[in-house]
């Protein structure tokens, strides 16, 4: 009995040797494409005149946009970096402006200028058919 057990462990541990890998596990081709990388972006610029001629750059405090007097300015500029692959994606956008300095004066110093920040991670092969 010891002696069959013995040349059954041998016969299975050959046959896991020298059987081709590729027998036991699973292959998913898509995880070796590249992800596809753009890098959009965006800008509003605008000029403002106030016919009243407010004392200050600024005219009315209450408005959070276009919001400077007499001076060529960007509103909202920013650039962004996207990454989509079939199993995740991930989205990085930084912006600068009059909006930005505006709207986010108090936000720490870091955040003040991330427009968007995701990553998004496939955990289901249903949608794999």
């Amino acid at each position: 009995m010891k002696k069959e057990l013995n040349l059954f462990c041998i016969s299975l541990l050959s046959l896991l040797l020298f059987f081709p890998k590729s027998g036991f596990t699973q292959h998913d081709s898509t995880v070796q494409v590249s992800p596809s990388i753009t890098f959009p972006g965006f800008l509003d610029v605008y000029y403002a005149y106030d016919f009243d001629k407010p004392t200050t750059d600024y005219r009315q405090p209450f408005l959070y946009n276009h919001n400077r007097h007499n001076e060529f300015n960007l509103n909202l500029g920013f650039v962004k970096v996207a990454a989509e692959h079939s199993r995740y994606r991930a989205n990085l956008a930084l912006q600068a402006g009059t909006y930005a300095q505006d709207n986010y004066a108090a936000e720490q110093d870091l955040f003040k200028h991330v427009f968007e920040a995701n990553v998004g991670i496939l955990t289901s092969n249903a949608h794999f058919g």
